[in-house]
């Protein structure tokens, strides 16, 4: 689901001013980065954001990209996640629910999912063990429906 896009003029700012305190320069290629990113509502690899960025500005080159995603990364606007495939994807974390996510092997498709007794049982664990959680991610990795057919029809 895409964030509104009140949400991602608010977290430009915050990008671009955190980008200055920290020394990094702030330029339209990152805006145009940024937003796309923000904007669009799915898990994406750097090749994918780098796809879409080029299409509002085809000077934007694969580093760029690349250290943008980190950035984003460092401030916690973005969580970087392997799902399944070799390159890492990306979601933005704000303005967004938490959720978890269940992976196809064999198609790659990613179904995000909410589970309240999940999450209590997660901080029933964590507190059984004396851990007070600031995150976490929890990734199911299986075959879906449609898969699950084609593999009994074969």
């Amino acid at each position: 689901m895409p964030v509104a896009n009140e949400i991602v003029v608010q977290v430009q700012e915050r990008v671009r001013d955190e980008a200055k305190r920290r020394g990094v320069r702030w330029t339209s290629q990152r805006q145009v980065i940024v937003e796309q990113f923000l904007l669009a509502g799915e898990h994406l690899t750097a090749d994918e954001l780098l796809v879409r960025s080029k299409e509002v500005d085809p000077a934007i080159g694969a580093a760029t990209v690349y250290r943008t995603l980190n950035l984003l990364v460092e401030i916690g606007v973005a969580q970087r996640v392997r799902l399944g495939g070799g390159s890492a994807s990306f979601e933005p974390v704000l303005g967004r629910a938490h959720h978890d996510h269940l992976i196809c092997l064999a198609c790659g498709l990613v179904v995000e999912f909410e589970d309240e007794g999940i999450e209590k049982r997660q901080n029933a664990i964590a507190k059984k063990h004396g851990f007070v959680l600031r995150h976490h991610r929890l990734e199911m990795f299986g075959l879906c429906p449609k898969c699950q057919e084609r593999l009994a029809a074969e």
